[in-house]
């Protein structure tokens, strides 16, 4: 049977590498690959194959609180620099050349600051929600440059894997499904003993000029976190507060 190489993923997974070694050595991720191989020879795919899996890295297994899905990366690149939007974290805007945020960043953040009742530092960098917990997936986790949607379908028996296989045994954990495309991985998850979110994805109200319906998610995840596990555990959705936590 071919397979694809573990060693060649393990780095890119961090602590959950030995999780997923089963799906990659498997004929499932084979196919992906291949018709990632295929695809390269005529386009562009984004992310960078380095950071496809980069919230994984980020993240580790036992302390994740929250997984949220998305839809797909951004498709697009920064005029002056040429670097990718899509970063490997949903949203993420690090390789902003500017500091700008793409639009469905800045909804993000004024659907937190509307629920939460309070400013947030703006940060373009979203890697310290995964460092609390915050599992931040893109349901699609490559796209073809400037083509929205164009790997739709491809990664899904891998989030099937991930949800069914990895996460069936977690318990207590936070489920934020934000847009229509990748409502369809609700399925996978064990609804009985985890909690489901619905929302709007931010880009749609960035499309359509107004507020994002964000349902008051922030606070939503917060209440289960600290019924769950007690206060110090609660997610500091501002930046600044994580960082004034930080020990050092």
């Amino acid at each position: 049977m071919k397979q694809m190489d573990y060693e060649d993923f393990a780095g890119d997974f961090g602590m959950w590498a030995e999780k997923f070694k089963p799906f990659i050595t498997g004929p499932q991720m084979f196919n992906i690959y291949q018709k990632l191989k295929q695809d390269a020879k005529t386009h562009t795919i984004f992310p960078k194959s380095d950071a496809t899996f980069r919230s994984f890295g980020l993240t580790v297994p036992h302390n994740i609180r929250v997984v949220w899905y998305l839809m797909d990366p951004y498709p697009g690149v920064y005029f002056k620099t040429k670097l990718p939007q899509a970063t490997g974290i949903p949203m993420d805007c690090s390789n902003s050349e500017d500091g700008k945020l793409q639009p469905s960043l800045i909804k993000f953040y004024q659907g937190m600051e509307e629920d939460l009742g309070y400013t947030v530092e703006k940060s373009k960098d979203l890697s310290y929600l995964l460092h609390q917990g915050v599992l931040l997936l893109n349901a699609e986790l490559t796209v073809l440059k400037g083509v929205t949607g164009s790997h739709a379908g491809l990664w899904e028996p891998f989030q099937k894997f991930f949800l069914e296989e990895i996460m069936r045994g977690t318990t207590g954990i936070s489920y934020v499904f934000s847009g229509e495309n990748c409502k369809s991985l609700i399925k996978y998850v064990n609804e009985d003993a985890n909690y489901i979110f619905e929302t709007e994805h931010p880009v749609a109200a960035s499309y359509g000029q107004r507020k994002w319906n964000h349902d008051n998610i922030f606070s939503s995840i917060n209440k289960i976190c600290l019924g769950n596990m007690g206060r110090p555990y609660e997610i500091m959705w501002d930046k600044k507060q994580w960082e004034n936590e930080l020990p050092f």
